[in-house]
């Protein structure tokens, strides 16, 4: 873990290579905006891949937007390519579409994600198809390897002086701490937020926190430990209310799931926050 965390904090100020998911919808032009300010500002390639999911009869009835037939999924994507284009060549950023059956497209789509450095999303309402947008996050979270952050609308970008870090002592938590450091500036101030944490000799250790803040502190970091009690609330709602009335510029955890069958079986903290929170969400895995 300490290696891991020493070569993040070693590279610094990476992720000069951003990959953002739409789909063909006509929901997300704000994100667009979000995405492309958020490359800007950290003189970031970004990459706008537009997922268009050409489903069966039975998936498009279920979960798709109102197209049952191939031309119009056809003409959806033809149309939000040639949109989003010309913003590209206007705005200097690169244009992919990915077109294919759902299930092919969910495991393509963790393939491209490893091929930047962090994958943006925005929040659900921003996607017409809600369900494909949910399973696109959970394969490119869980299986890209890169980690994944949700924007909110309008948030603006600046440089990460404060960053809530969920810790519950897990290889999730690790990786997903690791990839913010290489986004934060040197020196920033870490809450290390533990939640209904337990002393373990395997996990937190006899005091919850504490051994992550040592070794965050050795690198510069200026590092406060928070252990909070749930009192009845959901762990990410408990995070998510202390980032923001701390004022944290992101919130980050591991992303977690505990069976193969992710979609029903997503760690609590992930299920929750994956439509997104009020604040940038780092999810790492």
């Amino acid at each position: 873990m300490i290696d891991h965390l020493a070569d993040a904090i070693a590279e610094g100020m990476m992720a000069k290579d951003i990959l953002a998911i739409v789909d063909t919808g006509d929901a997300d032009e704000q994100f667009l905006k979000d995405a492309r300010e958020f490359a800007r500002f950290r003189e970031a390639h970004l990459t706008i891949a537009i997922l268009s999911a050409v489903p069966t009869p039975d998936y498009a009835v279920a979960y798709g937007p109102p197209y049952f037939l191939l031309a119009d999924y056809v003409e959806a994507a033809e149309e939000k390519l040639a949109k989003v284009a010309r913003i590209g060549e206007r705005d200097g950023f690169e244009v992919r579409i990915l077109s294919d059956a759902p299930e092919s497209l969910l495991d393509k789509a963790p393939v491209q994600a490893r091929y930047a450095d962090l994958i943006l999303f925005g929040q659900a309402d921003a996607y017409a198809n809600k369900h494909l947008r949910r399973r696109l996050f959970e394969n490119v979270a869980l299986s890209s390897g890169r980690p994944v952050m949700i924007l909110p609308p309008q948030w603006n970008p600046r440089p990460l002086h404060h960053l809530a870090i969920g810790w519950n002592a897990t290889r999730e938590a690790t990786r997903a701490l690791g990839d913010a450091l290489q986004l934060a500036m040197p020196g920033a101030k870490i809450d290390v937020v533990v939640v209904d944490a337990k002393s373990s000799a395997k996990g937190h250790g006899s005091e919850p926190g504490t051994d992550i803040a040592r070794n965050l502190s050795r690198h510069g970091f200026d590092v406060t430990v928070h252990g909070l009690f749930s009192k009845g609330e959901s762990e990410s709602a408990v995070l998510v209310d202390f980032a923001r009335r701390n004022r944290a510029d992101l919130l980050v955890v591991g992303a977690s799931a505990h069976s193969r069958l992710r979609e029903l079986f997503l760690g609590g903290v992930t299920h929750d926050l994956i439509n997104g929170a009020p604040l940038p969400v780092l999810f790492g895995h």
